[in-house]
Parts: C-alpha cells; structure tokens; sequence
C-alpha cells in the first residue's frame, strides 16, 4: 500500500491494554471522537480473546465486521429426508485411494441425488448411515 494514502486510512488499528478502570476506553472513544466521523471504533474485552469459545482471529474479525458495520448473513439450507440409496465408488487415483459417490435422498417436497466427496462419505461412514435412514444435510 505504499502511496496510497487512502487505502492505508482504514487499516490503522491502536490496542490500549492496561488494569481495569483505568480510563483506556474513555481515552479511546476521546481521540475516535476527536479524529472524525471517518475513524471506526470498536470496543472489545480481553475476554473475548482469551474465551474458549471462539478463536482469537474470530474474535477480532467480528469486532472489525461490527465497527465498520459489516453484516454477513448466512443462509443455509437444511434438506431433510429419507435415504432412499447410497453408492460409494472407490477410485486408485496416483497411488491413493480416492473416494466418490451418490446419495439419493426423498423428501417429501422432492427427491435429489446429492454427489459425495470424501468427507461426506466418511461422514456417513461413521454415522453408519444406510438406506431408509432419515438424515439431515446441510447443503
């Protein structure tokens, strides 16, 4: 980003660490505040980054999504049916096993004949899915 001002803008970032009840997020919404409607500011405890619940990297992604007001909605669509077959292929493809297949499902809106990587079909395998099996899939 060398020369490029504008792009360099948006990407600095200040910490402020420190004891509790110091004053940090005070002095940190002050110069914000001070430095124009253009600065972001976003709040986050060490909390969040320390949790067992989320990733470091995950915890500071949302605070950057929340200060520049980023919303990512995600759609997801669940197909639930019954396993009407499942054909897995193995293929020696360089000297590793690869493996593919089909998996038809019915619901009662539709049947659909889903193609199966190896994850999926290891997924399957361990869940011992078979044939009349009622499933739910993510697609």
């Amino acid at each position: 980003m060398v020369g490029q001002t504008e792009a360099r803008k948006p990407t600095g970032v200040i910490l402020l660490a420190g004891q509790p009840r110091t004053g940090k997020t005070a002095i940190a919404m002050g110069l914000a505040k001070l430095l124009g409607q253009e600065t972001l500011f976003a709040m986050l405890a060490s909390s969040k980054l320390f949790s067992l619940e989320m990733s470091k990297t995950e915890a500071l992604t949302q605070a950057f999504r929340k200060a520049i007001s980023v919303c990512i909605k995600e759609e997801t669509e669940v197909i639930e049916g019954e396993v009407i077959e499942i054909q897995i292929d193995l293929h020696a493809i360089a000297e590793a096993a690869s493996k593919t297949g089909k998996l038809t499902l019915k619901s009662t809106e539709m049947e659909i004949v889903y193609n199966l990587g190896t994850k999926m079909i290891e997924a399957l395998g361990k869940e011992k899915v078979q044939s009349r099996d009622v499933v739910a899939i993510d697609t």
